[in-house]
């Protein structure tokens, strides 16, 4: 096929050069890159074509932008085709396999008048042709040489029982420390000898805390890493010689990270102190007998530091940073200067980075529907490319260039536990298949359940009956939408969601799918309740609650906090940081607080739900996972269900059926979790 001639699908005429689609007397413009999908679609005539070779056709392979672009592609290519003849359809979805092109072109070439027909139209055509002709010859002169494949494919460097995480690797490259979690047991540090791989592991850390995070010095004499200890977060270093542990500063029991420089002169870590709670980056220069800084910005984006690591030069760090708008960003810092540049934007949730020695590359890991993938961003081309791995996680280099990180691919579904059996009940999936499932609301009003799946490729709102059949997908946003909650009536569903620029705050109508965005002057939405009456919702924002006005987009500030529930008209349960659950009573301007359960630390602020009976809420000590029940009329909790580690999502939902006595919530249901490698392909 001529790529660059005019051809006709029915009566539409494409012109590729012009990037336009005519019909008798009306044009459309498009964007190159949908006539290009469209030529594609074309040439394969017609063959079905999955949506990878149409990402590695049309967008060279790069999956972190292919993926939308193509959907959204589609759409408009549709929508064009529907403008000019709405009684033919030109493109296919095959679901789950691709797309292919149901109209045959007739090309420009085939008629032997076409060459005879010499209008204006057609020596434009004709110049714009020979134009494109000598672009494509001057391209093809000055094009580099096609780049190699940089890894090999994984291999699985571990597979004990439990879960091998955070690997770092010794600069000498002999040895891998992970953290190793097994079942109903101790998190500790473990060290393997890649050199031997038949050797048994051996164990670094003998403490009742739970270490994880680590990474060796320059020289390989010390080990630094986390340990969490009940309340307590701290940054140590093990001597590898005589073990001796010595504390370098404090951090949270939210995500963190440490980094030694290169050149062995410094040690970043993300931690807390006194007058800072919350989550930044310290320096603290090795050779001085001084405590940490943490680190100044003159134009840094504020927000809680999650993932760190040193650049080959140790002049600069790379940040990811979780922001007020919901996104995760990363962020170069340059240590001399003391300024910032923002190298990757909207995301939602990013799972650790690692600047490849050598070299101008990040690579990282990003949680994108569901699913954790691996991303390699060039500093200086700014371009990102996919590694296409599913599952990557906490990305680690040797010197060598050697890729590691830990493979996290378990699905998620929604489980129930059946909390007034006779006998003793394990939780039983609900909803179960190759897609996950996230975020269950029950609604007895509606009887149907609203949660979060992938199975259209993206995040969106479903709705299903409670045994799971009568799926329906309500949204079609194509971003990643969260914690859906059905209205009183059981006619709408409040949820959040994140276009990777800003967080919203959406009410669904679960009858027409017709969509309201509530907007406020809020930049952040927490997981929204509904009040009683259905006129407002509840959600938290930067540790405040919030009541907003669902009419007027009102956001009246009600008291601190993470997460609330009204349970009766003007009266809210409240989970506060550190301080566990409170009742907050609102009359007029004036809020009555009382603590209900004083210094519970929820394992989740979002991880807990109210029943007339009392409180289910999700309790995690370390390795410890257990659900728990608060009752109003005694007082007390109690501990209803014990499970192994990460058996449940403690931020993803929790809902309850009243009239089966079922307990809903989001389930991991495959703890595996294993260490592999990809071997650097070239130098």
């Amino acid at each position: 096929m001529n790529s660059a001639a005019p051809y006709f699908l029915g009566r539409v005429e494409v012109n590729p050069l012009e990037h336009t689609l005519v019909r008798d007397e009306r044009t459309i413009s498009l964007q190159p890159k949908f006539i290009e999908l469209l030529c594609y679609l074309a040439e394969q005539q017609p063959e079905l074509l999955t949506r990878q070779q149409i990402i590695d056709h049309v967008w060279d392979g790069n999956n972190y932008v292919g993926e939308k672009a193509l959907t959204n592609a589609i759409w408009h290519l549709r929508k064009a085709f529907k403008e000019l003849d709405s009684e033919q359809e030109f493109i296919e979805t095959v679901r789950k396999s691709g797309y292919r092109l149901l109209v045959a072109p007739v090309f420009a070439e085939q008629q032997d008048t076409v060459f005879l027909q010499i209008s204006s139209r057609n020596i434009k055509q004709l110049g714009l042709f020979i134009g494109f002709v000598l672009s494509i010859v001057f391209a093809w002169l000055l094009w580099p040489e096609p780049q190699q494949k940089v890894y090999q494919q994984p291999e699985l460097i571990t597979q004990y029982p439990g879960r091998e995480l955070f690997p770092s690797v010794s600069n000498d490259g002999r040895y891998l420390v992970y953290s190793w979690r097994q079942m109903d047991r101790k998190i500790d540090l473990y060290r393997k000898d890649l050199q031997q791989p038949d050797l048994k592991h051996t164990k670094i850390t003998h403490t009742p805390g739970s270490e994880s995070r680590s990474v060796w010095a320059h020289d390989d004499s010390k080990l630094y890493y986390y340990r969490r200890l009940s309340s307590r977060c701290e940054v140590l270093s093990v001597n590898m010689n005589d073990f001796a542990i010595e504390k370098h500063g404090e951090c949270s029991n939210s995500s963190n990270d440490v980094a030694v420089s290169p050149d062995g002169k410094l040690l970043a870590y993300v931690g807390v102190d006194p007058e800072n709670t919350t989550r930044g980056v310290y320096i603290k220069q090795l050779d001085l007998n001084e405590p940490a800084r943490r680190i100044r910005c003159n134009n840094c984006e504020p927000g809680e530091s999650e993932a760190i690591d040193f650049s080959p030069d140790s002049t600069r760090l790379a940040i990811s940073r979780n922001l007020a708008n919901g996104n995760e960003d990363i962020f170069i810092y340059d240590l001399q200067t003391k300024t910032e540049q923002r190298v990757v934007t909207g995301l939602p949730d990013i799972r650790g980075l690692a600047w490849q020695p050598g070299a101008e590359k990040i690579v990282f890991s990003a949680i994108m529907h569901g699913n954790r993938h691996g991303f390699e961003l060039d500093l200086t081309s700014k371009q990102k490319t996919n590694l296409n791995v599913e599952g990557f996680s906490y990305p680690a280099f040797d010197r060598a260039g050697n890729l590691y990180y830990h493979d996290w691919k378990i699905d998620t579904s929604i489980m129930r536990l059946e909390l007034d059996s006779d006998v003793a009940a394990s939780p039983f999936p609900l909803i179960q298949s190759e897609f996950d499932f996230r975020y269950p609301d029950y609604s007895q009003a509606a009887d149907k359940l609203a949660f979060i799946s992938n199975e259209s490729g993206f995040d969106e709102v479903w709705t299903s009956s409670l045994d799971g059949t009568q799926r329906k997908q309500l949204t079609q946003l194509k971003f990643h939408a969260r914690n859906p909650i059905w209205s009183p009536d059981g006619k709408k569903i409040a949820f959040t969601a994140n276009n990777g620029q800003e967080s919203r705050l959406y009410i669904l109508d679960a009858l027409t799918s017709q969509l309201k965005q509530i907007k406020t002057e809020l930049n952040y939405y927490g997981k929204a309740r509904w009040s009683q009456d259905g006129s407002a919702l509840y959600s938290a924002s930067v540790g405040d609650i919030y009541r907003i006005e669902i009419e007027s987009g009102i956001a009246i500030r009600i008291t601190r906090g993470a997460h609330a529930i009204e349970v009766k008209e003007n009266q809210l349960i409240v989970y506060k940081e550190g301080k566990g659950l409170w009742q907050v009573s609102i009359n007029g301007e004036l809020i009555d607080e009382q603590p209900l359960i004083k210094n519970l630390k929820l394992a989740n602020s979002t991880g807990w739900h109210v029943t007339e009976q009392g409180i289910y809420y999700f309790k995690v000590r370390g390795h410890d996972y257990r659900l728990s029940f608060y009752d109003f009329a005694s007082n007390q909790d109690k501990d209803v269900l014990r499970v192994p580690e990460r058996a449940f999502s403690r931020s993803r939902g929790m809902s309850f059926v009243p009239t089966k006595q079922w307990l809903l919530f989001t389930g991991y249901e495959s703890p595996q979790v294993d260490i592999k490698r990809m071997r650097k392909d070239y130098d």
